[in-house]
């Protein structure tokens, strides 16, 4: 009777441990698609100004040598007379003091963004490149942006790295488990598939709650419905793994 008891509360840990597992793991990878939802935010804000002199003759061949370098691709040309609209539009008391000759008064400018991952070094790079073309008069961007860009991406990378190593790790010890689970009994098979099954209503149950608790307190979760249900059979594999 005690060691039958024993064995239920064994189970029952068990079972409580995969719930809990499955519950962190949804919580992990919810974050990993808030941070990945948070770098594609900001990769539509990384972009630099570059403002052309008043003097310049040929607005064109600016942008044309600016993306040469490779460095950055030009997304968008504004030319004085548009800055000059738009200043107007942001501060609508500049019409009512603006003089005949002031929309030349403005620069044109050009918003790049860059090709390559944009790390510090190719920062640095892309702003002395860009700024050594004739008729270049500034270039000015946000560097903590791309900063926090970087950060996210490398975050993101870790998640990615860290993520495969453990699915294929978990695959591999669940094929040989299982198969010399039930190589050493031929009845075997029968009982994997009931622990698997079992072990899926655990991590349903960790799912669930993790699920339940996100709807009450108005939290939403980012993590697809794919990834979700991805990690309840996997939890069940990992259970199948830990055999008692």
């Amino acid at each position: 009777m005690g060691s039958s008891s024993i064995n239920v509360a064994s189970k029952f840990l068990k079972f409580a441990a995969l719930a809990v597992f499955c519950a962190f793991s949804v919580l992990i990878a919810n974050h990993y698609y808030y941070i990945d939802s948070y770098a594609k935010k900001l990769s539509s804000e990384l972009d630099m100004t570059v403002f052309i002199s008043k003097n310049c003759p040929d607005d064109a061949k600016v942008c044309g040598e600016i993306g040469a370098f490779g460095f950055v691709a030009v997304d968008k040309y504004v030319s004085s007379q548009e800055a000059y609209f738009k200043a107007v539009e942001k501060n609508p008391f500049l019409k009512d003091i603006s003089v005949p000759g002031d929309a030349g008064a403005f620069q044109s400018y050009v918003k790049v963004v860059p090709t390559k991952l944009p790390t510090d070094d190719y920062l640095v790079a892309a702003r002395n490149a860009v700024a050594k073309v004739p008729d270049v008069s500034e270039v000015v961007f946000d560097p903590s942006r791309f900063k926090e860009y970087v950060q996210a991406r490398d975050t993101l990378s870790f998640y990615q790295t860290f993520g495969l190593v453990f699915i294929i790790a978990v695959f591999v010890f669940f094929v040989v488990q299982s198969s010399l689970f039930i190589a050493a009994k031929e009845e075997n098979a029968r009982k994997l598939v009931t622990n698997f099954f079992a072990y899926l209503v655990a991590a349903s149950a960790g799912f669930a709650g993790v699920w339940g608790t996100s709807v009450f307190l108005q939290y939403p979760l980012l993590i697809d419905q794919f990834a979700a249900f991805f990690l309840i059979p996997l939890t069940a594999a990992l259970g199948i793994i830990l055999k008692d």
